[in-house]
């Protein structure tokens, strides 16, 4: 292991706060723009059953993933991270953008995506080039910098497995966001690194027949539940169909 990594475990509970503009956080991130609407509730209520499957089991490391681009697993991965920050101020919370083929956590998050994940697994810098603190809450973010030409062996190194056991002794908390499951290999590869997985379905749109098509492709990943993204309050009729073969 490289210096550069071996001092990760020491450094990564230090972060220092980072200067992002409110005014550039997508109105998604309802966590902040909308902390009272009951689009946060969910994502709270989220977090807390998290919570409650750690009474059960080590689950220090959570990635989330989609099926196909687009069903909302980085709005998703954001609004947990800062409702676990929020939850638990004690907490050593950590947000990591592992799509490196289209991250969107800075961007989202209204952060500069200057150097991120990607060069630090290139080892073209320290983690604390990388890491950052989200504004003024107690949320520190890894974006996932340039696109490598080859993202599925940059994630598969051994540099990304001592990235990993690195922020697992630094951090209380890990969320991971990773690719989507059935373009790539990515989130196959990780997701057998991670204490457990949320695969985040878009309502109406995502057919049964694909989630059932990435389930499969994560096979022997823990995977932990499935979060529904953008369904209406009465949508337990679709929900019944959803499970259908």
């Amino acid at each position: 292991m490289d210096s550069t990594m071996e001092r990760a475990g020491n450094f990564l509970p230090r972060v220092d706060d980072s200067a992002a503009s409110s005014n550039a956080v997508d109105r998604r991130v309802v966590t902040l723009t909308a902390p009272a609407s009951a689009a946060a509730e969910q994502y709270r209520t989220l977090y807390y059953r998290l919570e409650r499957m750690r009474e059960q089991r080590p689950m220090k490391v959570v990635a989330l993933t989609s099926a196909m681009p687009g069903e909302g697993k980085t709005v998703t991965s954001v609004n947990l991270a800062l409702a676990a920050a929020r939850a638990n101020p004690e907490r050593r919370i950590l947000l990591v953008d592992a799509d490196l083929r289209r991250g969107q956590v800075a961007p989202t998050l209204g952060m500069r995506n200057k150097v991120g994940l990607a060069e630090l697994l290139a080892g073209e810098c320290d983690v604390r080039d990388v890491v950052r603190r989200f504004n003024s809450t107690r949320l520190a973010v890894i974006p996932a910098g340039a696109t490598p030409e080859e993202s599925t062996q940059v994630l598969a190194s051994a540099r990304m497995k001592q990235f990993l056991k690195a922020v697992r002794e630094g951090f209380d908390e890990v969320y991971v966001d990773l690719p989507p499951t059935l373009p790539f290999a990515d989130a196959a590869i990780l997701g057998h690194q991670m204490d457990g997985v949320l695969m985040v379905i878009r309502a109406n749109v995502t057919p049964s027949k694909v989630v059932n098509q990435a389930v499969e492709q994560l096979a022997g990943a823990a995977l932990v539940g499935c979060v529904l993204n953008g369904a209406e309050v009465n949508a337990t009729p679709y929900l019944k169909n959803y499970v259908k073969k």
